[in-house]
């Protein structure tokens, strides 16, 4: 059983609000043990059907199935997920393909070397613009360059990133 402390611990980190939820901390401590990296997980398990984040083979609405998986999640959780993985759905895995050589983890990437400065994405050490730095970094052409930069400036909202 677990201890009231525990389970205490557990309801009080369910209930946090959604502004100060990393939601990359989250999926790595409690669904990349079953479902891996969460960008892969979306773009293979998972659809939009009649607007709904759906799961491919179960045609069950991901906000439904989150309020019982794994123990339940908070409403405000639920749709931060629901709206994380929609978008990773709806995103092309440019990331991967061209960072992921050497990045395995896009969020690791933003925690590690990147900073936000006035809504930009901005080298920690550099401060240089990273939209900038990759027009020499990485080989991606321009369109693929410029859904990166999308899809981590997304991800740094999702970290909770001030």
């Amino acid at each position: 059983m677990i201890g009231r402390a525990a389970l205490l611990a557990v309801v009080l980190a369910l209930a946090a609000p959604a502004a100060a939820l990393d939601l990359h901390a989250l999926w790595d401590g409690q669904c990349i043990g079953c479902h891996g990296h969460a960008g892969d997980f979306a773009r293979t398990s998972l659809e939009i059907r009649n607007n709904q984040l759906m799961g491919k083979k179960s045609a069950r609405s991901v906000a439904e199935y989150l309020v019982v998986h794994n123990g339940g999640y908070s409403p405000a959780q639920i749709s931060a997920l629901r709206t994380m993985l929609t978008a990773q759905v709806q995103t092309a895995p440019e990331f991967q393909i061209h960072c992921g050589g050497c990045h395995d983890n896009a969020a690791q990437v933003l925690r590690d070397w990147v900073m936000v400065r006035d809504g930009r994405l901005i080298g920690r050490q550099s401060g240089q613009d990273l939209a900038e730095f990759l027009n020499h970094h990485g080989g991606a052409d321009a369109d693929s360059r410029r859904i990166i930069i999308q899809s981590l400036t997304r991800l740094a909202a999702e970290l909770n990133y001030r």
